[in-house]
């Protein structure tokens, strides 16, 4: 009964807002500096139903009641572009009170887009709180990250990029898991082949330290192509061969193809196609090593200009890899260690959104999701609904 009464008040909470969101004049949209600088505040309010709410074998499910609140600032003037946004997203489980969270999230970017150097500066802040699959328990962290990316033109055919990054995840409350911090160094080349299509060859270099005091060094070499792949397909596809190397030397090296690929087709004006691959090396807050390949197709089919439909599906598989991948059978002391673990996974998605305008946005999607494990315990089929509404204020 009491978990009706929250989706009973949930609904209308969303239809009160509905009403309040109807066309108007935005309260709190701020044009400054000559229509240079503009201000924008952005609230959301949202209903969901999650099927499996720690993403394990028979985890529990429960309705989550969610709010948003946005500012955001844009600057337009001058060499220098900024991209600012402050804010805090929160949510209600109807019964596991304990999952209840209220995130803030800061973001910032400077983008220089004249002159013969272009390139941007970035930096984040982000507390999360999700289902991480790979742990197949809620987590809470706090996410922090920098970026600088530029791009310099050598000669008429040639152009260079270089990006450097830091990324890190400390997690609150969880001594079972283990904090992580990334470094990214990259460059790349890229040659003018047509004026459809650029070549590109370049190197990445990342090194992941953990607070148990582990540490993995992966070398990334890679070759691809952007802009037209063929007639039709535009997007970007890069492949190549990569090698982990754990600080610990009873940890052997591990290595294979790389694989990064985003793409977009268009039937007609109205119904268009997106498809992402990727394959790459990642370190779970558990400290293991794991080596994911993933694949998704997006359809999407814009009525008119207020309504749109999406469809989405994807596979995946991963493969936990060395002493940390291993399956542990049985905790001893001590511990007995079977094979390493492997899961494949499959999605799909279906969505329908409605647009009056900036004031009124509202959406629904349903999710399923299904996980298959040689690990028991991470075997899993995760589903959901939500509805979502959106309002620039």
């Amino acid at each position: 009964m009491r978990i009706r009464r929250d989706i009973r008040a949930a609904l209308a909470l969303l239809l009160a807002c509905a009403i309040i969101c109807t066309p108007a004049p935005a309260l709190v949209t701020l044009n400054l500096n000559d229509g240079h600088d503009h201000v924008y505040v952005t609230a959301s309010l949202g209903a969901s139903h999650d099927s499996n709410v720690f993403a394990k074998n028979n985890g529990p499910g429960d309705f989550v009641f969610t709010t948003g609140l946005v500012a955001e600032y844009v600057r337009r003037a001058g060499w220098i572009g900024v991209n600012g946004s402050v804010g805090v997203s929160g949510a209600h489980f109807a019964s596991l009170k304990g999952e209840d969270f209220s995130n803030p999230n800061f973001n910032l970017e400077f983008t220089k887009q004249s002159g013969r150097t272009t390139g941007s500066l970035t930096l984040s802040a982000t507390r999360s709180s999700r289902a991480d699959a790979a742990v197949n328990i809620r987590t809470t962290s706090w996410n922090y990250s920098a970026g600088l990316n530029l791009a310099y033109p050598i000669i008429e055919r040639f152009k260079a990029t270089a990006t450097l990054g830091y990324s890190a995840s400390r997690y609150v409350d969880e001594t079972a898991l283990v904090n992580l911090a990334t470094y990214t160094a990259a460059a790349n080349l890229y040659y003018v082949y047509n004026t459809e299509r650029d070549l590109n060859a370049g190197y990445r270099y990342r090194y992941t330290q953990t607070s148990v005091n582990d540490s993995t060094t992966d070398h990334n070499f890679t070759v691809g192509t952007s802009g037209r792949i063929i007639r039709g397909l535009n997007g970007s596809v890069n492949v190549g061969y990569q090698f982990r190397v754990p600080s610990n030397s009873s940890q052997p090296t591990f290595s294979g193809l790389s694989a990064s690929a985003a793409t977009s087709y268009a039937f007609t004006r109205k119904l268009t196609a997106s498809g992402q691959v990727s394959k790459d090396f990642s370190t779970t807050a558990t400290d293991a090593s794991v080596d994911t390949t993933a694949a998704d197709l997006n359809v999407k089919y814009a009525h008119n200009s207020h309504w749109s439909l999406s469809l989405g599906t994807g596979w995946g598989e991963s493969q936990f890899l060395g002493q940390g991948g291993r399956i542990i059978i049985s905790a001893g002391p001590p511990a007995i260690l079977g094979p390493n673990r492997t899961d494949t996974f499959v999605h799909w998605d279906a969505g329908i959104n409605y647009s009056r305008n900036e004031h009124f946005k509202l959406s629904f999607n349903y999710s399923w999701f299904r996980n298959w494990s040689t690990t028991p315990f991470a075997d899993f089929v995760r589903a959901g609904w939500n509805i979502n509404l959106n309002s620039r204020l």
